[in-house]
């Protein structure tokens, strides 16, 4: 198994938010409409970390962690790009993370980091994956360990030296107990050509997966490696994720380089969400994975009013397909083994956001941009009240 003050923090925050465009899905195309087909959340048990959330383009600031504590929340997804961390080759600049991943940490939440965002000096886009040369494998190596060092188990940022707070507690101003990262995602969505350039090949993002593997058995932290989300939205333009993990698994030893496989089932109704799942797990059944955990790290969608993509359903329709689909995945979680699925997202961005690849990105979240609930995360909030 695998503060700083001023101009220059807020600079530097930006970077983490202009990061998490790794983290937007695409906008999808499927069937109809259908009702009643995954019935109520009324018998429904929930596991303690089970239900997580993205914070979508509006970062996480003080007043989320702790709204999302008392919510129960135990888990969260973010960004934690390369380019942010390593703007230059050289020394790493942390404070971004440290930021966030503190203030989760202060309030009992566990991070998941999304690895991803290529620095200028290695490639041209922040999109093409560090596999061109061996300098550039190198560099993202010793990011990866440099990361898993860092928060994970026993990691730089949770230990105190000689009595002094810990590089977290001096975050946090607090003397809550560390939460360090369990596990990494690396790269989101590689099956899509907006965040795997120029091509969208499986044997490249294999590649990337082994050498992600290595770098995190170098740490020495016991933290897992999640495969990046593949998104599954029926756009007949893309690579479905069923038939892209077919071309990964066709790469030899890739399985033994990661710990669980995620996905990103964008559906427009419960039918179509049942069957990309079944799908899904069947092929890792196929090549003989059916133990391998199965993680969905985006689901969602929009409060807007219903349009033509069918990720929009008002805030009412919003509500009924979270408590409906996250009934459905909560009751098949065993025969699907589904560990944890993330909600896109918390909280809507503000309204001059706009988002034109993606028809439902500025009204996912559980909250409006104001912090105030929405009728979904009141849905959300009553799945957690009944942790197992």
């Amino acid at each position: 198994m695998h503060g700083t003050e001023g101009k220059r923090m807020a600079g530097l925050i930006a970077l983490l938010a202009t990061a998490l465009v790794f983290l937007l899905p695409s906008g999808a195309a499927s069937a109809p409409s259908a009702r009643g087909q995954g019935g109520g959340d009324a018998h429904v048990r929930v596991p303690s970390g089970f239900l997580g959330v993205l914070s979508g383009p509006t970062p996480f600031d003080s007043e989320d962690a702790t709204k999302m504590a008392r919510t129960r929340i135990r888990t969260v997804r973010i960004s934690l790009p390369w380019y942010a961390a390593q703007r230059r080759r050289g020394a790493f600049t942390w404070e971004p993370s440290d930021t966030m991943i503190a203030r989760m940490a202060a309030e009992g939440i566990t991070v998941l980091p999304t690895l991803a965002g290529t620095p200028r000096w290695v490639a041209g886009k922040p999109t093409t994956p560090p596999v061109a040369d061996q300098e550039a494998k190198d560099a993202w190596q010793t990011f990866v360990t440099a990361v898993v060092r860092r928060y994970g188990r026993d990691g730089v940022f949770w230990r105190s030296d000689a009595g002094e707070p810990s590089p977290f507690q001096a975050q946090c101003g607090c003397d809550a107990p560390p939460a360090p990262i369990t596990a990494v995602q690396i790269w989101n969505e590689p099956n899509l050509r907006k965040y795997f350039t120029p091509i969208r090949s499986a044997k490249r993002y294999a590649e990337l997966v082994e050498l992600s593997h290595s770098a995190i058995d170098e740490a020495g932290r016991r933290v897992k490696l999640v495969l990046g989300g593949l998104s599954d939205g029926g756009d007949p333009g893309e690579k479905g994720a069923t038939s892209y993990l077919r071309k990964l698994y066709r790469v030899p030893g890739v399985k033994e380089s990661f710990d669980a496989v995620a996905i990103h089932p964008y559906a427009r109704n419960l039918r179509n969400l049942r069957t990309v799942m079944s799908e899904f797990r069947r092929m890792m059944r196929k090549h003989g994975d059916g133990r391998t955990p199965l993680w969905i790290t985006e689901i969602g969608w929009g409060s807007q009013h219903p349009n033509r993509y069918g990720h929009d359903k008002g805030p009412g329709g919003q509500r009924r397909m979270l408590r409906r689909a996250m009934s459905l995945i909560a009751r098949k979680r065993l025969s699907w083994r589904v560990e944890h699925a993330y909600w896109f997202f918390w909280r809507d961005p503000p309204k001059t956001s706009t988002h034109a690849d993606c028809s439902f990105c500025t009204s996912a979240g559980l909250l409006w941009n104001s912090g105030h609930p929405k009728p979904a995360y009141k849905a959300y909030a009553r799945l957690l009240k009944r942790p197992r």
